[in-house]
């Protein structure tokens, strides 16, 4: 990437993490805790607004099945991100921040909070691919990386990011949630380790 094109991203970057409610990337409903059949889609409370969350199947890196509500987000205190395994700039700034993040959650990794990187470009992203790109920032278990077919990753990604699955340069964008306690905060740009630590401890401490 051209140094003038890196110098362009880090300005229209911000590194302060601008915390907005989730409900503002999502569709407002009237019923509470219910899952569409057709839609596949869980109905939560986030701070007193009904929204859905796509519960789709999906793949992760290991090839297993997993659906991405009930088996990823649903009781849980969750970061969620979204990459893909070709990008060689934000995403790889993603990821090593991702596993720095997983070293200063120690023992909370995989049991109290869980990370999730949604693959974008899921024609070219199978689980081997997510697996490879994992092994490259030492990805341990409770780091959740997954892909799926485009129709059904396209459903997801509308939904968290407003566009469909593709490889076009991105601003990163970073959602941390406490699903049980419907706590969420949303951020577009890049953001240290600490940063993300501290959203994380935020939405899981008790008010």
């Amino acid at each position: 990437m051209p140094n003038t094109l890196k110098r362009a991203l880090r300005r229209c970057i911000t590194n302060v993490m601008v915390l907005f409610i989730v409900s503002c990337c999502f569709t407002p409903l009237s019923k509470a805790q219910t899952q569409s059949a057709k839609d596949e889609e869980v109905e939560v409370d986030v701070r007193g607004v009904k929204v859905r969350i796509p519960d789709l199947k999906l793949r992760d890196q290991n090839g297993n099945e997993v659906r991405f509500y009930s088996d990823l987000i649903k009781d849980k205190v969750i970061v969620l991100t979204f990459f893909y395994t070709s990008c060689t700039y934000l995403c790889s700034m993603q990821g090593k921040v991702f596993s720095e993040l997983q070293t200063l959650l120690g023992d909370r990794l995989g049991k109290s909070v869980f990370l999730i990187s949604v693959s974008t470009d899921p024609v070219k992203d199978s689980p081997q691919k997510l697996k490879a790109w994992g092994t490259r920032f030492n990805v341990k278990p409770g780091w959740t990386l997954v892909t799926g077919d485009l129709d059904e990753m396209n459903k997801l990604l509308v939904r968290f990011t407003g566009n469909k699955a593709g490889v076009e340069m991105h601003l990163p964008v970073t959602f941390v949630g406490n699903e049980k306690d419907g706590r969420w905060t949303s951020a577009v740009g890049t953001f240290g380790p600490q940063d993300i630590l501290g959203a994380v401890n935020s939405v899981a401490s008790v008010k």
